[in-house]
């Protein structure tokens, strides 16, 4: 066997109910995306009513793909912080580098809680972006 094949032994088997559970959990996200687009488009927001709908969209999308990457990122050095970095030295360098700087000493909690507030900071940016203000009217 390879010794870089993994094997995700948490994997389950789709069942019925698992299915369903993903088709609407996509059907969700879809209905709240398309809602606060349209809001955001029909300047029904915060920032789309006193910037218009280009600077919220921009603000919204880069805020939310700013915190996929933070939280990502926690969850890399959380979880790589117990393994030992020789296991993965040559096949991911750059997870390497940056896990070794890390590791050293508290940076990993400093990181820990500067990521607190940068967090707070983005979803309160992703408010203002996307927002209702009172009394929307979507669909009519």
């Amino acid at each position: 066997k390879n010794s870089t094949t993994m094997v995700d032994a948490t994997e389950e088997p789709l069942t019925s109910i698992k299915a369903f559970q993903y088709f609407y959990s996509t059907c969700l996200l879809i209905f709240s995306v398309v809602s606060i687009m349209g809001l955001i488009g029909t300047e029904q927001t915060g920032l789309s009513e006193s910037s218009g709908p280009v600077p919220a969209y921009i603000f919204i999308w880069g805020a939310i793909i700013w915190l996929t990457m933070i939280e990502g990122t926690q969850g890399s050095f959380v979880g790589l912080a117990p393994v030992n970095p020789e296991l993965y030295k040559d096949s991911h360098p750059i997870s390497f580098m940056c896990n070794k700087v890390m590791i050293e000493g508290d940076n990993l909690n400093r990181y820990l809680m500067g990521r607190q507030f940068m967090v707070c900071m983005i979803v309160f940016l992703i408010n203002i972006s996307g927002g209702p203000i009172a009394d929307p009217e979507l669909w009519g």
